[in-house]
């Protein structure tokens, strides 16, 4: 009977040693996030550990303040459901687990006008002296955008005012710019000049790159907001696991991870 205390004892310990040293592959998952929206906060579910496979039955993302390639996000929220991505063994060394399939993706996301022009300011014309006052206004549906460009020529200066007008229009998986109107220096430049000087940067926004089944229903402008979502807004369920992350406590260096 002793005996049989002990190995129980012994195989007890050893099975929770395998359970303590077992990596976190859900917190891991959250890591990427991170690493690639460095939110102000953010919270992470999922309905259980993503499998030795890859496969994932369900997840919710919710962030603060995001930077989605250098614009911040003031909300942004995700959800997707029977997600097949890159099995975990495989995680290392990847910038981020590659998705191969999903049954379905729903999203929000909402940014301001300050944001727009902020990233318009610090990545695209900032440092382009010829580009000066670069303003957007988001009202009525529309986004409007002024901007005068200095061009030096051998024998002159001449300062140039561009006015653009457009809406952003879902199709699908892709944001369109439509209803464009571009004026230089208050006349009207044709339909067709315009729509052949865009070819190359529509749709501005597709999510199929992404290898993601997100459908992106309705754009709505609000007081200077800008708000994009799929037809089903994602939202948080009951049960599972679940990881909080706020950037203001710098002690924490790994998401704190709790029971939901």
């Amino acid at each position: 009977m002793k005996y049989l205390k002990s190995c129980l004892v012994l195989l007890f310990l050893l099975g929770a040693s395998a359970a303590w040293g077992a990596p976190d592959r859900g917190q891991e998952l959250f890591g990427v996030f991170l690493r690639n929206l460095a939110p102000e906060k953010a919270y992470f579910q999922l309905s259980s550990a993503p499998r030795e496979n890859g496969y994932i039955p369900w997840g919710y993302l919710e962030c603060v303040n995001a930077d989605v390639r250098g614009m911040r996000i003031r909300s942004l929220r995700m959800d997707c459901f029977d997600a097949q991505v890159t099995p975990p063994a495989q995680w290392a060394g990847m910038e981020h687990p590659r998705v191969d399939s999903m049954l379905a993706c729903h999203a929000e996301a909402t940014f301001t006008e300050d944001d727009v022009n902020d990233f318009l300011r610090r990545h695209v014309f900032g440092h382009e002296k010829e580009w000066q006052n670069v303003r957007v206004k988001m009202s009525a549906g529309r986004i409007n955008a002024t901007a005068y460009y200095r061009a030096d020529l051998r024998l002159m200066r001449l300062k140039i005012r561009l006015d653009l007008s457009c809406r952003i229009v879902p199709r699908g998986t892709a944001l369109w710019l439509d209803d464009i109107r571009l004026k230089v220096n208050n006349q009207e430049v044709s339909a067709g000049t315009v729509e052949r000087a865009l070819q190359k940067i529509q749709p501005f926004i597709d999510m199929k790159k992404y290898n993601l089944p997100l459908y992106l229903s309705k754009v709505e402008f609000r007081d200077g907001q800008c708000s994009v979502h799929s037809r089903i807004l994602p939202k948080p369920l009951p049960g599972g696991l679940r990881w909080d992350y706020a950037a203001s406590q710098p002690e924490k260096n790994a998401a704190e991870k709790r029971a939901s």
